[in-house]
């Protein structure tokens, strides 16, 4: 009778466990459809479509600054003119395997020349790329190309890259939708010359990713 009493007493206090669980479980990740640069002179725009297969477009767009002075607007508010259309990108959605929603994360440089692309979701090994670089094509330089403006790739960045080991050692591959981001608790900002990112990481170290090529240094 007591073995069967215990038993009905733990039955009762893991399903109390589970609907605990599910009743503070915690939104997906935000599928985000613009990010505008630091100072606003460019926008990411992100849009997916199907046609026949998941894919995401990204596109640069710089800011609509009114250069002619008969066309110039004094209002409170921000254009992006067809026109100033620069660059962009069009990749597979799932090529970063971004889960559970195959959305895209990007960061722009505020002089448009720079694109780079976060993982979303969990991250299932030290070796996995949890960061993409591309860049703008410059067509005099570079005469062969996939586009008449897509972006160039440059490299991308594994967690075993911006993580110390013994913090990949320490954050097993047991993921939820409560678990941080692989970025959350840190910082991303551009250096003064929009040619390096800087991610300072939850524990506070602090990696200088150099834009150009996409080495790494922590100094």
């Amino acid at each position: 009778m007591r073995l069967n009493r215990r038993y009905t007493c733990l039955c009762v206090l893991s399903l109390l466990l589970a609907c605990g669980s599910s009743a503070i479980a915690g939104p997906i990740f935000p599928c985000v459809r613009a990010v505008s640069s630091k100072n606003g002179n460019f926008l990411v725009l992100a849009d997916q479509f199907v046609p026949g297969q998941a894919r995401v477009s990204l596109r640069v767009i710089r800011k609509e600054n009114f250069i002619n002075a008969h066309q110039r607007l004094a209002a409170p508010a921000t254009y992006w003119g067809v026109e100033q259309v620069g660059w962009g990108v069009v990749l597979d959605a799932d090529l970063m395997h971004n889960e559970p929603s195959p959305c895209i994360l990007p960061l722009i440089t505020d002089d448009g020349e720079f694109l780079i692309l976060l993982h979303v979701g969990p991250v299932f090994s030290g070796d996995a790329a949890v960061l993409q670089i591309y860049r703008r094509r410059d067509h005099l330089d570079d005469p062969i190309r996939e586009g008449p403006d897509q972006g160039v790739f440059i490299k991308e960045i594994a967690l075993n890259k911006i993580w110390m080991p013994d913090r990949i050692a320490a954050n097993p591959v047991i993921w939820t939708d409560e678990s941080p981001e692989w970025f959350a608790g840190g910082t991303f900002e551009f250096s003064p010359d929009y040619r390096q990112l800087i991610h300072k990481t939850r524990w506070g170290n602090t990696v200088r990713i150099n834009l150009a090529d996409g080495s790494l240094s922590d100094k």
